[in-house]
């Protein structure tokens, strides 16, 4: 217990180190001039729009905003996408055309779906859900498809001779088997799915972290920008460090994948 509280702490105090370095170089290029200060604020600078659009509520209710719409559609994109992924699995033809087919669609920009989205929907909330199911559901769905796909035959021989069938098999072996390779998934499933919400809102909203960005870009308010991009990193980094990463962690350590100890 005490090595795993030594590792956080170095961990911990390593970002402190970093993100101090990285403040202090920023403090050196804003004073020696190299650009004007519209285009690069001080650190103090933006720490002052922080607490601008903290205190009027601006920041906390647009990350309340951009969270709970993220949140909404990924649920959507991980039922879709496991849903299909495990048709795929079931009807070996249609899997092997439609896993080409979304391997394409991967690599499809998540800004491409917007303008997509507004003729097609338009200017509202399903809009902007609909960019970002569609940009993070194909990842889930091949997650899934290669994650069972990719069992090693041992383990279903082993269970079938155990008596192990169907929903049993499938419960107790398909789906411990399958379980790291889906939390990947779901981890870059969630950081397509948070880049798209961004995008989207830039374009498609009044509200929300992405209409923040936007409204600094107007207004040539390069605090503010700032202020929204560091928001954005935080959350991201958060939230796969501390919920995706422990989750992938924890079911590592259970199934003996964890060779790092």
């Amino acid at each position: 217990m005490n090595e795993i509280y030594k590792k956080q702490f170095d961990e911990v105090a390593n970002a402190v180190l970093l993100i101090a370095a990285f403040i202090g170089v920023w403090q050196i290029v804003f004073m020696l001039g190299f650009w004007p200060k519209v285009s690069l604020p001080s650190p103090i600078m933006v720490g002052e729009t922080f607490l601008k659009i903290i205190s009027n509520d601006v920041l906390p209710q647009s990350v309340g905003i951009t969270l709970a719409r993220l949140v909404a559609s990924f649920i959507v994109s991980i039922t879709l996408g496991t849903l299909i992924g495990l048709t795929m699995i079931k009807f070996k033809g249609f899997g092997k055309t439609l896993n080409s087919f979304s391997a394409g669609l991967l690599s499809f920009p998540s800004i491409a779906w917007v303008p997509f989205s507004i003729l097609l929907i338009g200017f509202n909330e399903f809009g902007i859900m609909f960019v970002v199911i569609m940009s993070s559901v194909f990842s889930i769905m091949i997650s899934t498809y290669s994650s069972i796909r990719n069992i090693p035959p041992i383990y279903l021989d082993a269970a079938r001779n155990m008596g192990a069938k169907g929903w049993m098999a499938f419960r107790h072996v398909t789906i411990p088997a399958a379980l790291p390779s889906l939390i990947i998934g779901l981890r870059q499933g969630w950081s397509f799915a948070w880049h798209a919400i961004i995008g989207a809102e830039i374009l498609m909203s009044i509200v929300g972290l992405g209409h923040i960005l936007s409204v600094g870009r107007e207004f040539l308010d390069m605090s503010q920008i700032i202020a929204s991009m560091v928001t954005i990193f935080v959350i991201g980094l958060l939230v796969d460090r501390f919920l995706l990463h422990k989750a992938e962690e924890r079911i590592r350590r259970k199934w003996g994948l964890d060779h790092h100890r």
